[in-house]
């Protein structure tokens, strides 16, 4: 297999199991209006999606070798876009919520999967800054399509069904897996006394805190801008193009690397960050809104690849790198419950403020990590 297609399956894989999350915005709105919920209702529905998605992630380590990559990839394409095209045959609410549930644990092994492709890269920071890059591309793409076409004309059932159609589609990447199984990392996990640095302990919760901050304010961006007036179609645009600007951030990240170490990167990410929030809690005009959807999502994406690359830079049995999905999965699931609870309870402005105070605690704790330890970037082999 060529060095180009080795990045097929890494970016076919993580864009379909992460498809559900970059649109999570619309998602969530268009669920919010088919079923009548409230804010807080909302955010449970994205919370229960991301709750299987979270137990599949932990526990795939152990279960992701027993298949061939190629048999495995096929399996779970198959079974998340049975699940999906499922669900949208049934017009239940509470039904739905098992159905997410259930794309969610399926999709969480798929997820693993991509970073477990990723991490098998020689580059890996390049690696995952494709892999993300991939990922929001696909996002974009349906961010652009689904509230033109797929909505109007079909509901929030012709979502699902679109999603299925999709992940039949993108499942052809699995043609570029080997037979072999997935190195899990299974022998440093099954033994107690190998445990990882409490250094590496530490970047994973930082990532996860990292997590929820920034789910907590995505999952509910687009209400953001319909509670605001703004016309649906301008904001569905500026969330297909903010999805567009965060793969520019994956891409820069990975064309960068570690020239820059991670220090500089990550300090800068934050500071856009903080401009981001800034503009969304006071902004109050549309280009505003607009300026601040596309610098949250590249700063997001941006300094993604060099978070879970220091991670990898402080553990090298690798088992804090098999712990990322679940870290990624965990604050995902709790970022949108935790948004709609701040939400009915003060407005968007303590959803700011608390999801800019959760992340500027991880950046503080990763930044000073790589400015005091000097963390050593992976060689290429």
């Amino acid at each position: 297999m060529t060095k180009r297609s080795q990045f097929v399956p890494i970016v076919g894989t993580g864009a379909a199991a992460a498809m559900i999350f970059n649109i999570l915005p619309f998602f969530v709105g268009r669920a919010a209006e088919a079923f009548g919920l409230s804010d807080g209702a909302a955010g449970w529905l994205a919370t229960t999606y991301l709750a299987g998605f979270g137990v599949s992630s932990v526990s795939a380590p152990l279960w992701l070798h027993r298949l061939g990559k190629r048999a495995l990839g096929r399996l779970l394409f198959l079974s998340a876009a049975v699940l999906l095209a499922a669900g949208g045959m049934i017009a239940s609410y509470v039904a739905v919520l098992g159905v997410l549930l259930a794309v969610g644990l399926v999709l969480g092994g798929l997820y693993t999967m991509s970073f477990l492709l990723a991490a098998e890269h020689p580059d890996a920071t390049r690696a995952l800054g494709v892999k993300l890059g991939g990922e929001v591309a696909l996002g974009a793409l349906l961010l652009a399509l689904l509230p033109t076409l797929i909505y109007p004309a079909f509901g929030f059932s012709g979502i699902l069904g679109a999603l299925a159609i999709v992940l039949v589609s993108v499942s052809a990447c699995t043609h570029f897996l080997p037979q072999h199984a997935l190195e899990t990392g299974n022998a440093s996990m099954d033994h107690a006394h190998f445990a990882m640095p409490a250094s590496a302990g530490l970047a994973l919760g930082a990532l996860f805190l990292f997590t929820v901050g920034q789910a907590s304010v995505w999952s509910f961006v687009e209400r953001a801008g319909a509670r605001a007036e703004f016309d649906a179609s301008a904001i569905g645009g500026v969330l297909s193009v903010a999805v567009l600007f965060g793969g520019v951030g994956s891409f820069l990240a990975g064309a960068l690397s570690d020239r820059l170490g991670k220090a500089m990167p990550l300090a800068g990410a934050a500071s856009l960050y903080l401009v981001a929030m800034a503009l969304f809690a006071f902004g109050g005009q549309f280009w505003f809104y607009a300026g601040a959807v596309n610098l949250f999502f590249f700063s997001w994406l941006f300094a993604l690849p060099y978070l879970i690359s220091a991670i990898a830079g402080l553990d090298d049995s690798g088992r804090a790198t098999s712990l990322v999905t679940a870290s990624l999965a965990f604050g995902s699931m709790l970022g949108p419950a935790a948004g709609g609870e701040l939400l009915e309870r003060g407005g968007f402005l303590l959803l700011y403020f608390s999801g800019s105070l959760v992340t500027a605690a991880a950046y503080a704790v990763v930044l000073g990590m790589a400015v005091r330890q000097r963390l050593v970037p992976r060689r290429s082999e």
